[in-house]
């Protein structure tokens, strides 16, 4: 199974010892490859800038995934919260009578980010969902699976400055989600050069 960078300094570690280690490892940059940044410093900035950027980000959803076709255009939206200004685009796709959301968020996300991949959270640990770590284009990501309403997704960061969220109802299986999430060039994305951002 795969572990988190910190995982593995603190996997051997006693429970009790565990958190503080781990908050440590985190603030002290241990993980600095897969830890979502908050990429706005200024946020005082004109909201118009970040509303461009949201377009610039629709611009990189895919045109089709797999057997999936937009159903509807592509989304750009701009919104606040407690640690900052966040802004993306989702775009919805359908296969016959299936649906596929991808959703892209930028910004103040780091809070977002790490409480969307972590198992031990509340997006890991919805009853209604079976989670685990996973990777998609070799990044860290969590998967939940809902057998019941045979919903599929999986979260992963592009880049450190992107939280992707992959979703499909009704999902042919468990790891559909992750196999349509690795369809999906992420290069684009990448590479994008942002206005209202500071690293």
């Amino acid at each position: 199974m795969w572990l988190p960078c910190y995982a593995l300094a603190v996997r051997n570690v006693r429970s009790v010892a565990r958190g503080a280690l781990v908050a440590v490892a985190l603030l002290a940059g241990a993980c600095d490859s897969e830890t979502p940044l908050d990429t706005i410093a200024d946020t005082s900035l004109d909201a118009a800038v970040w509303r461009a950027d949201s377009r610039k980000i629709a611009a990189t959803l895919p045109a089709r995934v797999a057997s999936f076709a937009p159903s509807e255009g592509a989304d750009p939206f701009y919104t606040s919260y407690g640690a900052g200004p966040v802004f993306g685009a989702s775009c919805a796709y359908a296969s016959g009578d299936r649906q596929l959301i991808v959703r892209i968020e930028s910004g103040n996300i780091r809070s977002r980010a790490m409480a969307a991949l972590d198992p031990r959270g509340e997006a890991g640990t919805d009853a209604k969902f079976v989670s685990r770590q996973v990777k998609v284009h070799g990044r860290p990501a969590l998967q939940r699976w809902s057998d019941g309403g045979r919903v599929g997704e999986v979260t992963f960061l592009v880049a450190r400055r992107y939280l992707v969220e992959v979703r499909v109802v009704p999902a042919a299986n468990e790891s559909e989600a992750i196999s349509l999430a690795e369809t999906i060039d992420v290069t684009a994305l990448e590479g994008l050069t942002l206005d209202g951002v500071t690293r």
